[in-house]
């Protein structure tokens, strides 16, 4: 769930193991669980279980029903995924659409802020002008590769209101930083700044050319690249321009998190990119009127409530506390591909998507495979489940989060891998 994994697949050659994917087989579906806190667990969740029909084009049904209430009831909706189902952004788009009469004008995406606004400004003004973004080497942004997920983008933008910005990126950057630096290098700059942006661009140019000739992930510069290149550069740009400024911040914060990672500092990295997540939500929560409401789209780990799934305390857990300020809630919905499916995961080697084994969510959590409806989506109401595992006795931590950290999980059993857009 995690495009760190970049990292570990640089430390190998150009065979490096696709990202978002274990070298282990998909597992035999569990047997249940034998008697004991598991078994109690299992019971609950099959009774506060909902079907979610879906005919290939629209959602329906209790699950659908019990989702679009929840979220019009919420000041904020957080859907966090298992990245790479085809289904997930369809869910989302439809439900962001319904909940736009209650108020719901932002969609919150796990890229950077810079590319938030420059794909803002193509989805409002030119629709082919988004596509050659996302597709363009120099300015892709990962996950929107996909065809689906860029399409739920595209969905939402024609269900916002007409002309506002609508687009918040929380996150570093990933592969965008030639684009970047092309804007730095438009904008107005003392001389000293031309200069060190000069040599920040040849470094990004020259780790670039060495991905091409090898196609090793190592090569990408956002991993390969050193924090100081971009320090240079705002030391000698004291009072960059608000844009300018927002783009050395994201080139800096996102070389600082991936050395740090490179320098076997995991923690720190995971801290230090969650400080720059909640960071960069902060500043577009105190320009949104409180009225407003907020959608939201990450990877699982992101948007989990309490302490997430790397250890920190990231956005899933600040949303809920910046919307009980304003007297509202959050509603977080984790989404899982079926048992036995198959999800796109990016290979850093090529820079497309492929198929791949879905990802294996820590002990317990079979549970929600052995219990959904045959042959649908299902969806799982996690509050009466909440009593049961506080009363079983000990629950494994990766369940325990789950349950407490979301509102609900939604399995889509049959799912598919997005495609390439």
């Amino acid at each position: 769930m995690d495009r760190r994994r970049f990292l570990s697949a640089s430390a190998v050659a150009v065979a490096a193991p696709l990202i978002g994917m274990h070298s282990m087989a998909v597992a035999e579906p569990a047997a249940p669980p034998k008697p004991g806190p598991l078994a109690d667990i299992a019971v609950a969740a099959q009774a506060s279980r909902m079907r979610l029909a879906f005919d290939g084009k629209r959602f329906s049904g209790a699950a659908y029903d019990w989702l679009l209430k929840r979220g019009s009831e919420a000041h904020a909706f957080l859907i966090g995924e298992e990245h790479g189902i085809a289904e997930n952004p369809k869910l989302a788009a439809q439900l962001f659409a319904a909940l736009v009469p209650h108020g719901y004008r932002h969609v919150a995406v796990e890229i950077s802020p810079p590319m938030a606004s420059t794909l803002d400004a193509a989805l409002r003004n030119d629709g082919p002008a988004f596509e050659r973004l996302v597709t363009t080497a120099e300015s892709r942004v990962p996950f929107f590769g996909m065809r689906e997920e860029a399409q739920w983008l595209i969905d939402a933008r024609a269900a916002a209101p007409a002309g506002k910005p609508f687009l918040w990126g929380l996150d570093y950057d990933i592969a965008a930083d030639r684009y970047l630096i092309e804007q730095l290098n438009r904008r107005s700059k003392p001389p000293g700044a031309s200069a060190a942006l000069g040599q920040l661009r040849a470094a990004s140019n020259a780790s670039w050319a060495r991905y091409a000739e090898t196609h090793n992930p190592q090569f990408v510069y956002s991993f390969a690249g050193d924090p100081k290149t971009v320090q240079a550069v705002r030391a000698a740009w004291p009072k960059p321009d608000p844009l300018s400024d927002m783009i050395l911040e994201t080139l800096e914060r996102t070389l600082e998190i991936n050395a740090a990672w490179s320098a076997g500092k995991g923690y720190q990295s995971n801290q230090l990119r969650a400080q720059f997540m909640r960071s960069n939500l902060l500043r577009y929560w105190r320009r949104t009127p409180p009225g407003e409401r907020l959608f939201m789209k990450f990877g699982a780990s992101h948007m989990v409530r309490g302490v997430s799934m790397s250890d920190v305390f990231d956005i899933g857990s600040l949303v809920p506390e910046l919307v009980a300020e304003r007297g509202g809630r959050s509603f977080h919905l984790l989404v899982l591909p079926g048992p036995g499916t198959q999800t796109a995961n990016l290979d850093p080697t090529k820079f497309t998507y492929v198929p791949g084994n879905r990802d294996e969510y820590g002990e317990a959590m079979d549970i929600f495979d052995t219990s959904v409806l045959p042959g649908t989506f299902t969806l799982f109401d996690m509050a009466p489940l909440r009593p049961v595992a506080r009363s079983s006795g000990s629950v494994p931590l990766p369940l325990w989060r789950v349950i407490h950290g979301f509102d609900a999980v939604l399995v889509m059993t049959g799912s598919h891998p997005s495609s390439n857009l």
